[in-house]
């Protein structure tokens, strides 16, 4: 998306639908696998065939640099650097000017040496940037003339856990797309990254007990969000409504969040929904106005996981997406002992995943009315996994039309 390679949807999709296919595509054609499935993410790789015969495509377009490099072609648009070995940058980088992506050499010395070099490089000379990637640097700052790269449409700045603020010039990135910066420890959302509007995929960490409202007309460009490690953070901000096209939410190890706002309701093109390890936080969230009985959601996955106080899931979320939402996993609640009776509202659920919730007791009632539940796994829940099972569990007539049915105890 950054460098401009995903193609106009003729059908209106979103650019990351489009990104999407193209990786859908190359799983597929066999030309990159998946080798890593975690919770919020996947790990792929490709063969070493495949990696050859790209770079003969590309030809000079793609570079990484280590410590021994000598030459690097004027055409090179992509660079990389190897970590092992540079003490400092090749002179030769200089003379480059059409630089479109830069990662960062991960380094493990004294701040401010090749951190320091590098982004100073990046701000001088690559004018036409559009994907820098700084994680893990041991950046104290960043220089305020990183506002004139006004290109720039990629920015991850992943684990600078040095850094504590953004310069006053961070407005002008005004064509940034994706900004990643969780570990990074900002004490509260800063303006100038509410100045964003074209942004579309955010990442952040918060010190801060509560999140500064969002002002109206910011972020309506916003696909998704990821709130992480934000370890004071009680509550979100109310105006959840202006976020008009999230997709994509995602609360990552905030332990002291209590609950969501009910503005949440508002956000009807939000898809998924991850929770994980928000240890305080209940979600017991019911219709209270008239307005609520109608909503209109388009929620399909919810997955929540280490939530040590959940005892409700979210109604007013839940019977908000009854023919949209497809997938529910709920992991580690243990407090968690009824799942509730209108879940059997959920006539598009295709797949429902429950694994460690030792205090389950029982199915409800009317799940025999899920017809498109194709897949059901139940995991170490002791009292839950024992009704559910085949020969005479107690709740085996509730799920017997289910075509796939997994019990694990081990």
């Amino acid at each position: 998306m950054a460098n401009g390679l995903l193609e106009y949807s003729k059908q209106k999709q979103e650019w990351e639908d489009v990104g999407r296919r193209y990786l859908n595509e190359l799983l597929s054609r066999c030309l990159i696998e998946k080798v890593e499935d975690f919770f919020f993410a996947c790990r792929f790789k490709m063969h070493d065939l495949i990696h050859d015969v790209g770079l003969e495509v590309l030809q000079k377009e793609c570079k990484t640099v280590n410590y021994q490099t000598e030459s690097v072609d004027k055409k090179t648009r992509h660079l990389s650097f190897c970590e092992d070995g540079l003490l400092e940058l090749p002179q030769i980088l200089k003379k480059l000017k059409n630089v479109r992506t830069a990662i960062a050499p991960k380094v493990s010395r004294e701040p401010n040496t090749i951190g320091d070099s590098f982004i100073n490089l990046c701000v001088s000379n690559f004018k036409h940037l559009r994907a820098l990637n700084l994680s893990g640097s041991l950046l104290k700052a960043l220089p305020n003339s990183i506002g004139t790269l006004k290109h720039l449409r990629y920015l991850n700045l992943k684990g600078c856990r040095l850094i504590r603020e953004l310069p006053s010039s961070f407005y002008g990135l005004r064509s940034l797309l994706t900004l990643k910066m969780t570990a990074v420890p900002l004490m509260q959302l800063p303006d100038s990254v509410q100045s964003l509007i074209e942004l579309r995929h955010l990442e952040i960490t918060i010190e801060a007990k509560r999140l500064k409202e969002i002002r109206p007309g910011c972020w309506s460009s916003l696909q998704y969000l990821k709130l992480a490690n934000c370890e004071k953070l009680k509550c979100l901000f109310e105006g959840m409504q202006c976020l008009t096209s999230l997709r994509t939410l995602y609360l990552l190890y905030c332990p002291k969040l209590v609950s969501l706002p009910r503005s949440l309701k508002f956000l009807t093109k939000l898809e998924e929904l991850y929770i994980v390890h928000c240890r305080k936080i209940n979600l017991q969230t019911e219709p209270e106005e008239e307005e609520d009985k109608d909503l209109h959601l388009s929620l399909k996955t919810f997955r929540v996981w280490g939530l040590a106080a959940l005892t409700y899931l979210p109604r007013l979320l839940f019977e908000g997406s009854s023919t949209t939402l497809q997938h529910i996993e709920i992991e580690f609640c243990y407090k968690l002992e009824v799942l509730p009776a209108w879940l059997q509202n959920l006539t598009s659920l295709h797949k429902l995943e429950i694994r460690r919730c030792r205090s389950l007791l029982s199915l409800p009632e009317g799940m025999d009315r899920l017809t498109e539940l194709r897949q059901l796994k139940i995991e170490r829940c002791p009292i839950l996994s024992e009704r559910c099972r085949r020969d005479g569990g107690a709740d085996w007539h509730k799920i017997a039309h289910v075509q796939e049915v997994d019990i694990i105890d081990d």
